[in-house]
């Protein structure tokens, strides 16, 4: 075999590595053993074997090191910047209909005011997924404080959360999250305030009049049941005191009844 036969054997089997690698870093090792049958149909020829070694060789030290390195890490970045298609902005109400709760209804989810298409995680977002509760709505808060019930959301008649409370961990949280979100989905627009129509205003007084009224209400009833339990308290105290006193007396009666017993077998003893 010449040394051009040889040489392009070696690139044929360098590609056909090359491929396999890929392959095994996608699919795994019984993939590439399709590879090498077909570049090596006779295992019994010396230099075939030799080239099966090289393409061998290149295709476990490609995949290794291609999983050496490990899962690749979303940097934050400039989540600010995420390039977001400035056609389509959603309210918290219209957010809200993309709740995936078919196969033809949109599922999205809202992190740091970017609306992001998580169609393809319906098993996470989805009705029957375990991050249900985030569909078509503002994650925010959630995320950043690892809490994924509904009590965590804002109202969608609400203004948005500004997520101001925050604390350092907890934006630090966000960050990531917001990271992972901008490296793996694709924005889809912003997530806006509606308008104060006169609807929502009319709506916005009701909800703030009934949240003081069951507020104050809650408050009147812990300052009943305090006011209760000071009491109780203090009848406990009193009762306490009382017996405590009624077992002093007790106490002085049988001293001083055997005190008075005392005296009077001494005065016996001195009349015999």
């Amino acid at each position: 075999m010449s040394h051009a036969t040889i040489a392009t054997a070696t690139a044929t089997a360098v590609e056909a590595a090359s491929t396999a690698a890929a392959e095994v870093t996608r699919q795994g090792a019984p993939v590439v053993s399709q590879f090498f049958r077909s570049l090596v149909p006779d295992p019994t020829s010396p230099v075939q074997l030799v080239l099966l070694g090289l393409a061998g060789y290149f295709a476990v030290r490609s995949a290794l090191a291609s999983r050496s390195k490990g899962p690749e890490k979303f940097a934050m970045g400039n989540v600010q910047e995420t390039v977001v298609p400035t056609k389509r902005d959603f309210t918290p109400e219209e957010l809200a209909e993309c709740d995936g709760h078919d196969e033809e209804t949109a599922l999205h989810i809202a992190v740091r005011r970017v609306v992001y298409d998580v169609s393809k995680a319906r098993g996470f977002y989805g009705p029957e997924g375990p991050y249900a509760n985030f569909a078509g709505r503002d994650a925010s808060r959630g995320l950043a404080l690892g809490k994924f019930n509904t009590d965590i959301l804002t109202d969608i008649d609400d203004p948005i959360d500004t997520l101001e409370d925050l604390d350092k961990a907890e934006n630090e949280a966000l960050d990531e999250w917001a990271a992972f979100f901008a490296g793996k989905y694709v924005p889809v627009g912003r997530l806006v305030d509606a308008p104060m129509t006169p609807e929502r205003v009319a709506r916005a007084e009701k909800k703030a009049a009934a949240k003081e009224a069951a507020e104050k209400e809650a408050a009147e009833k812990a300052a009943a049941e305090k006011e209760a339990a000071e009491k109780k308290e203090a009848a406990a105290k009193e009762a306490a005191e009382k017996e405590a006193a009624a077992a002093a007396a007790k106490e002085e009666e049988v001293a001083n009844t055997e005190s008075k017993e005392e005296t009077a077998n001494t005065e016996s003893k001195k009349d015999i």
